[in-house]
């Protein structure tokens, strides 16, 4: 709602839309800033524009001009399909990382390892000794 200093330093609210490939247009003026900025959100949800503006003009007594500033700049940037494959992706090679090293690891027990010392067991005949 506008407030009485509002109303009396006629501060005036204008949103802008811009639509791709052609200029803005006025899409609503109002004294009330609260209301023009969810206008704005409500705009750039609809996904119509490409960039919603909301402007306050005002006359300043003290310099004896209008001053017509951007208040808001709201940029529709379209929503990207390609970070959830991008998630998915990562989640699968990490999970396929993971089951590796547990089979690697599981199969890698005592049994592999009494195989591995028979073969070097300073208990068996060495080749060369047996040939004498």
């Amino acid at each position: 709602m506008a407030t009485a200093k509002q109303a009396d330093a006629g501060i005036e609210y204008s949103i802008l839309t811009f639509e791709k490939g052609s200029g803005s247009q006025v899409n609503g003026i109002t004294n009330d800033m609260q209301k023009a900025l969810t206008a704005a959100d409500q705009l750039l949800e609809s996904g119509k524009y490409e960039k919603i503006e909301v402007r306050q003009k005002y006359f300043d007594k003290k310099t004896d001009r209008i001053v017509d500033m951007s208040l808001k700049t709201l940029i529709y940037k379209k929503k990207s399909g390609i970070l959830p494959i991008i998630g998915l992706l990562v989640l699968a090679i990490m999970a396929g990382a993971g089951t590796f090293a547990g089979v690697y690891f599981l199969t890698k027990g005592p049994a592999a390892e009494t195989e591995s010392h028979a073969e070097t067991d300073d208990h068996a005949p060495a080749p060369a000794a047996a040939a004498h």
